[in-house]
């Protein structure tokens, strides 16, 4: 199998849309955020809950495909010793230096002569302890551990050559997921926390990173064969009619209420979209990927060097605009294309300037030497 360079691009696409939804947040109705902004638009409330129904979920769909791809190409040792260069190193330095931010210009608000010195002698405690929009690092290392641990020849046994191909796969899949993560929610909540980690929202996202690699064996949804048009827009249309299910389903029956205390016909069919939606978005813009960006080029390697260390760093970027910009007097729609114009520009003056050409700053945020 050579490099699938649309599974490159795409996965640097699900993380350089988390800068426009972490801008859009600020302005959007319906959600609860770090900060806001007093004008908010259901039109971006709209667009926040339709990105928030795939993109992570499909990005570690796509790393569980690239576990399994680069553990069979390079070996154990050689994907354990990547993981802790490449992941665990810019976890750690994102909690220390990054997360913080947005937690400190929270209290802030709160507290406008907030000291910063006492602030981080309260905040890096067990109790209080957050990892702000560095979790999905923390629970990718995780999850390579955890996949470290399972035999590989669970995924390769002979069984799963009793599944036809396709579609009845994909339905495994979607079955395997949805059973994994609605048994767990009959347990604990979308709520609980360990050390900063949210219970439910990891077995959530473990089930899909263990799908991407259930994808690398079986040779399906993510390397597809055909992709006709007609097929292309029957999961776009399927996809948009369970996101606005699942949207409304999110905000009547949030997740964080115990299971015994709603209904449990609503909850299975709430858990199943929320699993189902990824998959009909992934295969949908794996389709697209595949047709439109399967070609290197000097753009698509730029970005998929400088995709992680720009999401790392536009975070607090964001959050200090949304905190400067917050009570001015300017339209939102203005403020909202200003914050993501400002971000994006600032992030990848950074990247290019300073991260890109400075040896320790390449290590730090997971960049291969040069």
């Amino acid at each position: 199998m050579g490099r699938l360079v649309y599974l490159d691009n795409l996965r640097s696409f699900a993380l350089l849309l988390g800068i426009i939804f972490h801008a859009a947040i600020v302005y959007a109705s319906d959600i609860k955020y770090a900060i806001q902004d007093e004008d908010r638009s259901d039109v971006l409330s709209y667009f926040c809950y339709w990105i928030h129904s795939y993109r992570m979920p499909m990005f570690y769909m796509i790393s569980g495909f690239f576990s399994a791809m680069v553990w069979e190409k390079k070996g154990r040792s050689f994907y354990l010793e990547a993981r802790f260069k490449r992941v665990l190193i810019p976890t750690i330095f994102g909690l220390l230096f990054l997360a913080p931010i947005q937690y400190y210009l929270t209290e802030r608000i709160k507290t406008p002569k907030l000291d910063l010195l006492s602030f981080l002698e309260y905040f890096f405690t067990k109790d209080h302890f957050q990892h702000s929009h560095i979790w999905f690092l923390v629970d990718l290392f995780c999850f390579s551990i955890l996949y470290s641990l399972i035999p590989k020849s669970f995924f390769t046994t002979k069984l799963w050559n009793l599944i036809p191909k396709w579609i009845s796969k994909y339905i495994v899949l979607v079955s395997f997921c949805f059973l994994v993560v609605f048994l767990f929610h009959t347990q604990i909540s979308k709520g609980e926390s360990y050390y900063g980690i949210f219970k439910l929202t990891f077995i959530f996202q473990f089930s899909f990173f263990l799908s991407g690699v259930f994808c690398f064996h079986w040779r399906s949804i993510l390397l597809p064969k055909s992709h006709s048009f007609m097929k292309i827009m029957a999961v776009f249309v399927w996809g948009v009619l369970v996101y606005l299910v699942f949207k409304e389903l999110e905000i009547e029956d949030p997740l964080w209420i115990y299971f015994q205390y709603v209904n449990g016909w609503v909850r299975a069919s709430h858990v199943f979209l929320w699993v189902l939606a990824p998959f009909l978005w992934t295969s949908f813009l794996v389709s697209i990927f595949q047709s439109y960006g399967n070609q290197e080029g000097k753009l698509g390697t730029y970005l998929i060097e400088a995709s992680l260390p720009i999401y790392l760093v536009h975070h607090p970027i964001s959050l200090f605009f949304a905190y400067w910009v917050k009570d001015m007097e300017w339209g939102l729609w203005l403020k909202f294309i200003f914050h993501i114009f400002v971000v994006l520009a600032a992030s990848f003056i950074l990247y290019e300037f300073l991260i890109r050409k400075t040896k320790p700053l390449r290590f730090l945020f997971g960049l291969k030497s040069k």
